[in-house]
C-alpha cells in the first residue's frame, strides 16, 4: 500500500475517533458523514482490491494505529479481521495515557492491504451505527458501558461471519480437489506464524472488557450482522451500507 493510501485510511479513522468522543450528537454525525464521504470519493473499494503480490512472496509486518476511545474493544476487531484472513495481529503496549495504540499486524503484503481496508470500512459503520442507537439521556458510565457492549458485540458477529467464509472457502479448496492450492495455504499459514513468532517471541494475552450491557450487545450483534465486507478469493469491498 503506498504512502497517499495510509494517509487515506488514517485520516478516516481519525474522523470516527472524533466522533466518538464528542458528547454532541449533530456534531458526531458531521464526523461519521465526512468519514462516509471520504470513503466514496476515495473508492477504497475499487482502489485497494484485494489481490495477489506476485512482487513478494514472504510476510510483512502493517502497524494500524487504533484512535480512543475504546482501544481495546477495536483491538478485538481488529484481530478478529486479521486471523480471518490468515493474519496474526497483537496490541503494542503504549505509554499510560495515551489516546492512540499500535497493532501489529502479521501477514503477507496482499491479505495485510484487505485487513487495512475492511478494519476501515468496519469502523466507519460501527461507529455509524453504534451513535445512532446509542441511549439517550444516561449517565456517563452507562453510555460507556453500553458502547463497550455494542463494539464486542459488533466483533463478535462480525469474527463468525469471516470464519464461516474463510472454512467455506477452505471447504471449496478441498471439494475441487486442489491438493496443491491446499499445500499452498498451509505453507502461508506457517510462515505467517513463524515470522509472527520471530518478532514477538514473548506474547501474552489481553484482556478487554465487554461492558455490562446487555442491550448494547445485542444492538452490536445485530449490527455486525448486517456489517459490508469483503467476501469471496479476491475480497472487493461492497459500497459502505450495501447489503
Amino acid at each position: 500500500m503506498d504512502h497517499s493510501d495510509d494517509h487515506r485510511l488514517a485520516l478516516v479513522r481519525a474522523l470516527l475517533a472524533k466522533a466518538e468522543a464528542t458528547e454532541f450528537p449533530e456534531e458526531a454525525e458531521a464526523f461519521t458523514a465526512k468519514a462516509s464521504e471520504l470513503i466514496a470519493r476515495y473508492a477504497i473499494d475499487d482502489a485497494l482490491l484485494w489481490a495477489e503480490d506476485t512482487s513478494s512472496s514472504s510476510p510483512d509486518e502493517l502497524r494500524l494505529v487504533v484512535l480512543a476511545p475504546y482501544l481495546a474493544q477495536k483491538a478485538v476487531l481488529v484481530s478478529a479481521v486479521a486471523r480471518s484472513q490468515g493474519c496474526r495481529a497483537v496490541r503494542l503496549p503504549g505509554r499510560p495515557g495515551e489516546r492512540q495504540e499500535v497493532v501489529s499486524i502479521i501477514g503477507f503484503p496482499s491479505d495485510l492491504r484487505w485487513v487495512d481496508t475492511v478494519v476501515t470500512s468496519l469502523l466507519v459503520q460501527l461507529t455509524t451505527a453504534m451513535l445512532d442507537q446509542a441511549p439517550r439521556g444516561v449517565s456517563a458510565a452507562e453510555s460507556a458501558g453500553w458502547r463497550r457492549s455494542f463494539i464486542v458485540g459488533f466483533a463478535d458477529s462480525v469474527a463468525e461471519r469471516l470464519e464461516r467464509d474463510r472454512a467455506d472457502r477452505a471447504q471449496a479448496v478441498q471439494v475441487d480437489e486442489h491438493p496443491s492450492a491446499a499445500l499452498v495455504l498451509l505453507e502461508r499459514d506457517q510462515q505467517v506464524g513463524g515470522e509472527f513468532r520471530r518478532r514477538f517471541p514473548h506474547v501474552r494475552s489481553s484482556w478487554a472488557s465487554s461492558g455490562s450491557s446487555r442491550t448494547g450487545a445485542d444492538a452490536g450483534r445485530q449490527a455486525g450482522r448486517q456489517a459490508s465486507f469483503a467476501t469471496g478469493s479476491l475480497g472487493r469491498l461492497r459500497s459502505i451500507g450495501s447489503g
